[in-house]
């Protein structure tokens, strides 16, 4: 059945552009009447890419008084437009973006910050005629960002006094801590000057602060990823109220099942792989969850939005199921390694991808006064999206953090893939590893496992302590991460005869044709070598019950069974 042509707003985050020209839009207007009834100050935090710059131009259109033409063609066929509330285009909107600033040197950040303050609040002087060209251009030559801002503060209060306009001010902030999540990957003192008692960027929001108490201003929405930067600016900032965890604004942002499954449905040609997809997008996109007792998670809106475009035309998924505009925001894992103690940052990156969770309190402020020790650097990850919530610790009640889907784990173990390489002093030599997965693809695995044997008798010295089954197979899952046409899957139970170890799957993209492998990896210590010939018979066995029982091995193609085992730093495998 040809579905009618349907525009996805991939990319698109005005909301007059997105109604003039007809894009698909999921209403979440509904959230705008529950953000008015919350506190005048509203902080609200998500990962990149899930739809934050869209509600800021939906917030920033609703409010805005030169906007109120605009109101019925922009909101008329949307809850709220139906349901406006009392505020609707009752402010002077100042709006600030905080993305695209140089941050190579803290000279650069700082002449960037001011800058973009400058441009934002001449332009709203300018928009709305107040005060003189003359102290418009008295205001903008302040010689530093929190100057410029209580000097227009003040010179507004004279200008009330004497027009005695008494119009709000509705100030919103969005990406306000891209800039300076850059700045804490690369200088974590510099991040800590830049928020002090004394740094500019404390001395900007003091004055919005002190705003706030004159009643100049009288909302505020910002919006970011992290509460770092605004905890480090400790009481100079403390009046916003965040809602980033309330259950009632979990779904404000990204996909729930039901819209995801909306949005497919309307390009969907062959409704038969509803159910197909729908499960491959879940595993890639899905895992969202921002409070621990919401029953279920969000899609990242972006990644799903990307895959649909690509999807519509020709009824194909994309070559690459990661955005390719979305993967430096996650590739900065390798630095963010790098934040305060490497060690212990490594530890927890190993302990999410051989446990596959790490359990830790959910920090809702970060303190500066105390070390950014490994619970600090958990939450980073968490609200840079590269964790989230799943399960309750049975013990701490804490949240168990997880990977929230194969993009992310994908990252995890390609990142995890490195440490092991610098950890057995071997140069990370890509083409090698590509080089052994092409030989996979082809059928022969026995230079991918040479591969990998370098890596264990690198590390056996100092780590042959904790090796385990778990330890190898987390060492083989880190490389074969590298292959874009191969999705891993782990773990996986066989009807009621066990759990599969490993499965090295075709892409689902089904653009290539790669063998497949499915793995048993077992494990003895150097002085159960004797062992060798009967765990192998042991671990052919299982695979055998496995492939007997189980419908979807049977139905693939191109299939190799494969048992491993590993005495101490040495792999044998045999093929069934």
């Amino acid at each position: 059945m040809q579905k009618p042509k349907v525009k996805f707003p991939y990319g698109i985050s005005n909301i007059e552009k997105l109604v003039d020209q007809d894009y698909v839009f999921i209403d979440k207007t509904k959230y705008v009447e529950l953000l008015e009834k919350e506190e005048s100050y509203s902080i609200f935090l998500r990962p990149r890419r899930m739809g934050k710059s869209l509600l800021v131009s939906i917030l920033e259109y609703y409010y805005d008084i030169l906007e109120k033409d605009k109101f019925e063609k922009i909101f008329s066929k949307f809850y709220i437009g139906q349901n406006p509330t009392a505020r609707a285009n009752c402010y002077r909107v100042l709006k600030f973006d905080f993305s695209g600033i140089d941050t190579q040197t803290e000279e650069d950040t700082y002449n960037y910050f001011l800058k973009r303050i400058r441009s934002v609040m001449k332009s709203f002087m300018e928009r709305y005629d107040l005060l003189t060209a003359q102290e418009i251009n008295q205001i903008a030559a302040a010689g530093s960002p929190g100057e410029l801002m209580s000097t227009f503060f003040q010179s507004l209060k004279t200008w009330k006094e004497k027009t005695g306009d008494e119009l709000p001010i509705y100030i919103i902030i969005d990406e306000y801590d891209h800039y300076t999540n850059e700045i804490l990957i690369r200088d974590l003192s510099e991040f800590k000057r830049s928020v002090s008692q004394d740094g500019y960027i404390r001395k900007f929001y003091e004055a919005i602060k002190i705003a706030t108490q004159q009643g100049f201003v009288d909302r505020f929405f910002i919006t970011g990823v992290s509460p770092i930067t605004l905890d480090g600016l400790t009481s100079g900032f403390n009046i916003g109220k965040h809602l980033t965890g309330k259950k009632e604004f979990h779904d404000l942002m990204g996909f729930t099942e039901a819209e995801t499954r909306s949005l497919l449905d309307l390009v969907l040609t062959d409704n038969t792989k509803e159910a197909e997809i729908l499960t491959d997008l879940k595993n890639w996109y899905n895992g969202y969850r921002f409070n621990i007792d919401v029953p279920h998670t969000v899609y990242n809106s972006d990644m799903v939005l990307y895959f649909l475009d690509n999807f519509k035309s020709e009824q194909q998924y994309p070559s690459q199921m990661l955005d390719p505009n979305i993967m430096p925001d996650y590739g900065k894992l390798t630095k963010l390694l790098r934040v305060a103690d490497y060690q212990n940052n490594i530890s927890v990156l190993k302990q999410v991808l051989e446990q596959g969770f790490i359990a830790s309190e959910l920090i809702y402020q970060f303190n500066f006064e105390k070390p950014f020790d490994k619970t600090a650097f958990i939450n980073l990850l968490y609200y840079l999206g590269n964790l989230t919530q799943g399960s309750k610790d049975e013990v701490t009640g804490f949240p168990k953090f997880v990977a929230p889907n194969y993009v992310i784990g994908q990252l995890f173990w390609q990142n995890y893939a490195l440490i092991l390489q610098e950890q057995a002093n071997l140069e990370y030599n890509t083409d090698s590893i590509k080089d052994a997965l092409m030989s996979c693809a082809n059928g022969d695995i026995a230079k991918f496992f040479e591969l990998v044997q370098q890596v264990l008798e690198g590390l056996s010295n100092r780590d042959f302590q904790r090796f385990d089954e778990k330890y190898i197979k987390a060492v083989i899952m880190s490389y074969l991460y590298h292959a874009p046409y191969y999705y891993i899957r782990t773990e996986r139970e066989v009807s009621n005869d066990g759990y599969l170890d490993l499965e090295v799957l075709r892409h689902p993209d089904k653009n290539s044709n790669p063998m497949q492998y499915v793995m048993e990896i077992k494990y003895l210590k150097q002085s159960d070598s004797d062992k060798l010939k009967s765990t192998m018979e042991a671990a052919k066995r299982q695979l055998q019950s496995y492939l007997e029982k189980d419908r979807e091995l049977q139905s693939l193609k191109r299939l190799k069974v494969v048992a491993v085992v590993a005495v101490k730093d040495q792999l044998y495998w045999e093929e069934l």
